[in-house]
């Protein structure tokens, strides 16, 4: 390897305790311990580009997404053939069989013609009788290079322990505290909201990953924007637009249709990772998770947003219905910010329109009833 400090060539024996020969100055990442691609230098660099030299506050787990060396990915397989103990229960029984058969027509005329006729015979049956070799049912599954508890071990304990700190930038999401402080300094669930001073509609943003949701807060977005931060459907609260970020997957656009279902009548944008933009794209993150329960029944009992995705774009449901995923935390960061401010902008508009309409037809100004004339009791 290179070192990342005088940038010697090392052979193994000359860094010994990740410490260089040369320069005689510890290093934090070994790609002998960590991967093919997993050195200081590299992440170094990956972490001061993201990060816009140490000006964007970038999560961990955001930072393991860029930073991967692999990315495999499989459908699943049936299982097919025959077990191997028919094959061999076969033999047995037609070795024996042949041998019995040799023994009796000794003393036949053209004995040995018969039996090696008959030899074949068995030799066909056991070739049919074995049939293709037994394959095991695999199930759909996909994977990242290094896994993220060895990039956490990497980046958290090892290069903390070496330089001190963090990557200029970096923020650990998992021992992160997250703020979810609305802007008017309310939490959420603490009574009915209401908006800024300023006038601006207050929007929420629902999105079950963590690290989105500390990378969102780390860097301000809420405040600047005017918006809080839900993990779950149950921490939505007040009557504003709600924007949900998800990855693309079929419990993303099930979190979409859950969040439409709850409140009708409250503007929900989906902001999540387009489905259509990821299907054949073989640079982005490709997993895999047991879908939704109902997905994969039959077309009459899949939910209605799975049956609107087929008659438009079956490909991309099929996808989903499998069980892929693309998860939105692997977005580059400035992407993903600018995605949000654009969603948000997206949902406020229209809750605005609304409100416009509503007020048009006369909805929100309704006549006070008037009151019953007074009678004199004489």
């Amino acid at each position: 390897m290179i070192c990342p400090n005088c940038q010697a060539s090392l052979l193994r024996k000359e860094r010994t305790g990740n410490v260089c020969s040369r320069c005689g100055r510890p290093y934090a990442v070994d790609p002998k311990v960590y991967g093919p691609g997993m050195n200081d230098t590299r992440i170094r660099r990956i972490a001061e580009k993201v990060t816009d030299g140490g000006r964007r506050q970038v999560t961990v787990t955001q930072l393991w997404y860029l930073a991967r060396t692999a990315n495999s990915s499989w459908t699943a397989v049936p299982k097919s053939g025959r077990p191997r103990w028919v094959g061999r229960t076969v033999k047995w029984i037609l070795g024996i069989g042949l041998v019995v058969l040799g023994v009796l027509i000794q003393d036949v005329p053209f004995a040995a013609f018969l039996w090696w006729g008959c030899v074949g015979v068995a030799a066909l049956v056991y070739v049919v009788a074995k049939g293709e070799a037994y394959r095991p049912e695999r199930r759909a599954g996909g994977y990242l290079s290094p896994a993220l508890p060895d990039f956490r071990t990497m980046v958290c304990a090892r290069w903390v322990q070496t330089y001190g700190k963090l990557p200029p930038g970096i923020v650990d999401d998992q021992n992160h505290r997250e703020s979810r402080e609305s802007t008017d300094g309310r939490r959420k669930g603490g009574g009915p909201r209401r908006e800024p001073e300023s006038g601006t509609l207050v929007v929420e943003l629902l999105c079950p990953d963590r690290a989105v949701r500390v990378f969102l807060s780390a860097n301000g977005i809420p405040r600047r924007l005017s918006l809080t931060l839900a993990a779950g459907l149950s921490e939505l609260s007040g009557t504003g637009p709600v924007v949900v970020l998800h990855d693309a997957s079929a419990r993303g656009l099930q979190l979409v249709a859950d969040a439409r279902a709850i409140e009708p009548r409250r503007v929900v944008v989906d902001a999540g990772l387009p489905v259509r933009s990821v299907v054949d794209n073989r640079k982005v993150v490709r997993l895999y998770e047991e879908p939704p329960a109902g997905v994969l029944g039959e077309p009459g009992q899949q939910p209605d947003w799975l049956r609107q995705l087929a008659w438009r774009a079956p490909q991309e449901a099929a996808w989903v219905a499998h069980g892929w995923v693309s998860p939105v935390a692997a977005v580059p960061p400035a992407v993903l910010e600018t995605a949000v401010e654009r969603a948000v902008r997206e949902a406020r508009a229209s809750a605005d329109r609304k409100r416009q309409q509503a007020a048009a037809v006369g909805f929100m100004s309704w006549p006070q009833p008037s009151k019953p004339p007074v009678r004199d009791g004489n």
